[in-house]
């Protein structure tokens, strides 16, 4: 049975299969169990590359829409899903889910990098974990970049991120290196580009002042928001 995610838009192919006993107790065997997330009153088994963790169905029935769709849809008689393997997934992205899940000190939640936070994003949208996906929102609004904030603010819908991300860009000295111009995508760097050569960094005809009520326009503000209400 394969039981994949109907989030068509999110640039993780992640897809949940149930694994055959035998794959099971072959990993068991080479003492494949994660360090710290395979718990020995666990109830559900998630296989990422080859390493096993054992942990509580409960969260992620509690936590994630996606996972308590699963759940409930085949939790019924004796048909439970009791081992997953995660496709498209790789086991430092998984340990950031449940290190979040499974906190260590609540006085002093784990500190993760900005691309960590970024990890955790991603996953979050892909299994709707709504509540950790606002907290990776809450984190990343003071430390990712402009160039992220209109990147990842694009692809989930963060609409309060990108007037300030694009005038950002579009003031600042430094042009766009190609790393950048890679993950915005032709149609943003053209027009963040035009917006560039038309207001200017240091000397042009306009005022940098003015961009801000233009963003709306140059970059289609108004409809992203909409697509995303």
């Amino acid at each position: 049975m394969s039981l994949t995610s109907s989030h068509a838009s999110s640039p993780v192919d992640l897809t949940i299969t149930e694994p055959t006993v035998d794959q099971i107790q072959e990993l068991d065997a080479k003492g494949a169990r994660h360090s710290q997330y395979y718990f020995e009153d666990g109830n559900i088994v998630f296989q990422v590359e080859d390493t096993l963790y054992n942990v509580h169905r409960y969260f992620f029935a509690r936590d994630s829409a996606h996972f308590r769709a699963i759940f409930q849809g085949t939790v019924q008689g004796t048909d439970a899903i009791k081992q997953c393997v995660l496709s498209g997934l790789n086991c430092a992205d998984f340990d950031e889910i449940l290190a979040i899940l499974y906190p260590i000190d609540f006085r002093r939640p784990t500190k993760k990098t900005t691309a960590r936070w970024i990890s955790v994003l991603h996953l979050a949208a892909e299994w709707d974990f709504t509540n950790i996906k606002l907290l990776a929102i809450d984190n990343l609004t003071e430390n990712a970049t402009p160039i992220d904030k209109i990147v990842l603010g694009r692809r989930y819908g963060i609409t309060d991120w990108l007037p300030g991300a694009y005038e950002a860009v579009c003031t600042r000295t430094d042009p766009l290196n190609l790393e950048e111009g890679l993950k915005l995508g032709v149609e943003d760097t053209v027009r963040i580009s035009a917006a560039r050569q038309m207001y200017g960094t240091c000397q042009a005809r306009y005022e940098t002042k003015y961009l801000a009520g233009d963003l709306g326009d140059i970059f289609d503000l108004e409809n992203s928001a909409e697509g995303n209400s």
